[in-house]
């Protein structure tokens, strides 16, 4: 099966910007074992897509996140959290969250994201990290965040 390309996040104002960079940064490498819970995020994009490693200036953005359970058993009731924060200052700029009620073992789905928020059109740079939390029983959760550098540039 073909893995899902490279999702992403945001929704945020950007009126002004000239360029807009994302930068993943390397996902954990994967499990040779097989536990009862094991839920990852597998990618992440934005809506609207990359260009390249560029993302399109536009008005508001959603954060894709591909959610896999690579369990033995059904997991229920998995959040998934997206945070931006500005580096220079760790300040939280915007965040996001959805649930999923059910994913069934091998099963993999999208979760759309959109939080509610504005960034100022300056230049700077800033994290994202999208994570799924673990499951009370999930021994495994290195795969459950993926991060990310966003860079504004005039």
């Amino acid at each position: 099966m073909q893995r899902l390309k490279l999702f992403t996040w945001c929704l945020f104002l950007l009126v002004g910007c000239g360029q807009i960079a994302v930068e993943p940064k390397p996902a954990p490498p994967e499990s040779i074992t097989s536990d009862d819970y094991d839920v990852a995020v597998v990618s992440v994009d934005f809506d609207p897509a990359l260009q390249g490693s560029r993302l399109p200036i536009s008005d508001k953005y959603a954060v894709l996140v591909a959610l896999e359970n690579r369990g033995l058993l059904t997991a229920y009731n998995v959040k998934v959290n997206a945070r931006l924060r500005r580096t220079s200052d760790d300040i939280l700029m915007l965040s996001g969250s959805r649930s999923v009620n059910e994913l069934a073992p091998g099963q993999i789905i999208v979760v759309r994201i959109e939080p509610e928020g504005a960034i100022p059109a300056n230049a700077d740079v800033y994290s994202l990290i999208v994570r799924a939390e673990p499951l009370s029983q999930e021994t495994l959760t290195s795969n459950n965040t993926r991060e990310f550098t966003i860079r504004v540039e005039p």
